[in-house]
């Protein structure tokens, strides 16, 4: 997860997909959500020394998606609505935490908190969004992906983390409409966790060394869109400097807002 732009580069010069950065950027095709159980199971569970897991069901009182943005960072932006016609679409997320790769130590302190993992089935897309672009209307499935890579980084002496994935592009209305399948995408944002026990989860945690059996509420708040492909990573690396000096900023002002 600390892998640098120069690291990135290499992998793509050797012909490897493998090193996709997990601070995504998205570049298009961007869908906002606050994703929260409402009324159902807590969305954290530890699993004892089994892989700790994050999900996040379908019901009809969820309206979780608000907006999607076809040229993201640019207006327009079309409100999502889901059943009966309220505003806000429909979220499932489903993905497992198996190791860490903690401490980070860089300006404005060290993040000791730092879980990596993966998609959480093969059966079924880890990330689906269902709901009608524009209007009410019928609910479909509007973005699938799976994530080949997932993270979840911050300080054991907060409550948020940073919450981020990469992977593919599956199905979907929006994907499907923009010949998006089979294209990277990813999703990023903010993980939050109301009411947990301070320092529940401690420095260097992790998921399958620690015995607990434990569930805690989790609110997510975060978008899903379409990534560069690594290929395009190289030619913005060989010829877009100020681009990999964009990125590094932007990861170290998301680590040093955290330690804030």
């Amino acid at each position: 997860m600390k892998r640098t732009y120069a690291v990135c580069l290499g992998a793509a010069l050797a012909g490897s997909g493998a090193a996709f950065p997990l601070f995504p950027e998205i570049v298009g095709h961007d869908i906002n959500f606050g994703a929260f159980n409402v009324g159902g199971p807590p969305e954290w569970a530890t699993n004892g020394l089994a892989p700790d897991t994050l999900t996040y069901t379908l019901g009809e009182t969820h309206h979780e998606a608000t907006a999607y943005w076809p040229a993201w960072p640019s207006p327009p932006a079309v409100p999502i609505f889901g059943a009966g016609g309220v505003f806000g679409g429909d979220l499932a997320l489903r993905v497992q935490f198996t190791g860490q790769d903690a401490p980070y130590v860089g300006p404005g302190g060290i993040i000791d908190v730092s879980l990596t993992g993966t998609g959480m089935s093969a059966a079924i897309p880890d990330l689906m969004i269902f709901g009608s672009l524009g209007a009410p209307g019928p609910v479909i499935l509007l973005w699938a992906m799976d994530f080949d890579a997932v993270s979840l980084y911050g300080s054991s002496a907060r409550s948020s983390y940073v919450l981020e994935g990469v992977g593919f592009i599956v199905a979907g209305e929006i994907a499907q409409r923009n010949n998006l399948i089979g294209r990277r995408g990813g999703m990023r944002g903010h993980l939050d966790f109301p009411g947990a026990p301070p320092g529940w989860i401690p420095a260097l945690y992790h998921p399958l060394q620690d015995p607990r059996q434990a569930q805690f509420r989790a609110a997510y708040s975060g978008e899903t869109g379409l990534v560069p492909e690594p290929a395009s990573l190289l030619v913005l690396g060989l010829g877009g400097l100020v681009l990999a000096s964009r990125r590094r900023k932007h990861r170290e002002t998301s680590r040093t807002t955290l330690l804030k």
